[in-house]
């Protein structure tokens, strides 16, 4: 994989997560979060174990315990996304989601005591232009406290992208990504029976096919593909380009409305001017962080002068 092919497979990626909304509204208010967190990560974890049984034999200690940082950093932004979803519009929510870049640059020079260039700086300012665009008279919706909890999500997976930016590196992406979803199943199921014996509720799951479709499409696609996929590209992109390209699910979701409004029948999504105008405004921030961008517009410039 290159830098182009990690950079396609990050987009793909990101469509698949841009439609998982259908899926997850099938999904009953009587389940139980944990229980869905479980077994998602439960069949994710076999469906990956299939296909990458053999680098298993590759397994060390070191790859136990970072798959088990990453299991619980993933496990946490769920948490707090399944938390502040509740409380507010799926507007508001998907554009608070994506502003989880925003940390990446704080974290950067914080944590990991790295430098950030202007350039994404000016990105970042941009795309969250593009973002209230897309709000339009949603923002009002901003002062929540369940964003307040979105807000925790976004600081978490920034911090998630950028441990597995660093881990990726040096470690096996595919045990990594089975040892991440194998650890997240387990603290699952913990608080799903911690959560039985606190409510008295029985830990059990519903039997119909619309709840198991959205299970399964979770579990395949989210999951498994999306997590092995995603660590393999953080060795060619940047965490904060990465999160950029992720920050696009929400332009993905509001013009793939029409089409997953005929196959699933959902509710279409109101596609305005001022939405598209934003959905075009964070392409251009997106391209303003890429480094390569900007390097090949300015020799584009210097070729024209000369």
């Amino acid at each position: 994989m290159n830098k182009l092919e990690a950079n396609v497979s990050l987009v793909i990626i990101t469509f698949f997560a841009a439609i998982q909304y259908i899926f997850l509204s099938a999904i009953p208010d009587t389940v139980s979060h944990f229980a869905f967190l479980c077994i998602t990560n439960l069949i994710g974890f076999l469906i990956t174990l299939a296909f990458f049984f053999g680098e298993l034999f590759r397994l060390d200690k070191k790859q136990i315990v970072q798959s088990m940082a990453l299991a619980g950093e993933l496990f946490v932004f769920n948490v707090f996304l399944l938390l502040g979803s509740s409380g507010v519009s799926a507007t508001v929510c998907a554009c608070v989601l994506s502003a989880y870049f925003v940390f990446i640059p704080l974290f950067s020079v914080l944590i990991f005591h790295q430098k950030t260039e202007i350039n994404n700086y000016v990105g970042i300012v941009i795309v969250l232009t593009g973002l209230f665009l897309i709000l339009g008279t949603d923002v009002t919706g901003i002062f929540n406290r369940n964003v307040l909890y979105l807000l925790v999500a976004d600081a978490t997976f920034a911090l998630y992208i950028m441990t597995s930016g660093k881990f990726s590196i040096g470690s096996n992406p595919s045990i990594l990504a089975m040892g991440q979803m194998f650890f997240t199943f387990l603290f699952s199921l913990l608080f799903w029976a911690g959560e039985s014996v606190v409510l008295h509720k029985p830990m059990s799951l519903p039997t119909d096919a619309s709840f198991w479709g959205s299970v399964i499409y979770i579990s395949f696609f989210i999951r498994g593909l999306y997590g092995i996929v995603q660590i393999y590209a953080l060795r060619y992109v940047s965490p904060l380009n990465t999160s950029l390209i992720f920050s696009s699910e929400i332009i993905m979701t509001m013009f793939m409305s029409p089409i997953l409004t005929l196959v699933f029948g959902s509710d279409p999504e109101q596609i305005t001017l001022l939405k598209a105008a934003g959905g075009v405004v964070m392409v251009m921030g997106i391209l303003a962080a890429d480094s390569s961008v900007v390097e090949s517009i300015k020799r584009r410039f210097v070729r024209v002068e000369k």
